[in-house]
């Protein structure tokens, strides 16, 4: 039988409607699960020499990863995640030099994605599964110019599955930060104002006090 105009209109907005709510809902629905990580950082200093090395390193005891809403570390042997570092020039230093503002050290036999411009030099690669008990990555920045920098981690990692397993954190993110009880503000604010790098005003103050962020100056 064929419905009336009016019936298909009506038809046609409620599941409009319905759709809106549920997607509405599914975007509004608490996170189940809040990775966090902290990463060291040595050696931590308020000014480096040209040529020095910064590492970075994530170590565990085990192969999981610490969820904050549940105060507990969960199984993570079925998931992957990229680790890396973005370095940011900032102030008194070149503009997109040849070869980036750094030298990335990867871990033995890890090809990494590496960019430069002349907003900054990063390198990311995947941490797959393997059969290790735990996590031990560290890579090195070698320092190549004068100038002051941010030193970034990598903000917002979705976890995704490793091939043939299934992801019990589904749409779920890790955030790394700093084991350290200063990164560096007060580098950062000895910038001319005028001269500070960043868009909205207060975004790198506010990334170096969650740790994210790490300053410091090159001589």
């Amino acid at each position: 039988m064929i419905r009336p105009i009016w019936f298909l209109i009506f038809f046609f907005v409620l599941m409009t409607i319905t759709m809106a709510t549920q997607c509405r809902k599914e975007y509004n629905e608490p996170a189940k699960y809040n990775f966090r990580e902290l990463v060291n950082l040595f050696p931590a200093k308020k000014t480096y020499n040209v040529n020095d090395t910064i590492f970075i390193s994530f170590k565990t005891n085990s192969k999981t990863l610490f969820d904050f809403l549940s105060n507990q570390r969960l199984s993570s042997t079925s998931v992957k995640f990229i680790f890396g570092a973005t370095i940011l020039p900032k102030y008194s230093t070149p503009i997109n030099p040849t070869g980036g503002f750094c030298t990335f050290i990867l871990p033995s036999g890890v090809v990494g994605n590496y960019y430069s411009s002349q907003s900054g030099t990063n390198s990311y690669f995947q941490v797959d599964c393997d059969s290790l008990s735990g996590y031990d990555i560290k890579i090195g920045v070698i320092l190549k110019y004068s100038g002051i920098y941010v030193l970034n981690l990598p903000d917002g990692i979705l976890l995704a599955p490793c091939n043939g397993q299934t992801n019990p954190y589904t749409s779920s993110f890790l955030q790394f930060t700093y084991n350290l009880a200063d990164c560096n503000k007060d580098i950062y604010l000895s910038i001319p104002s005028a001269n500070r790098k960043e868009y909205p005003t207060g975004f790198t103050e506010a990334q170096i006090d969650f740790k994210v962020a790490y300053a410091f100056n090159v001589q």
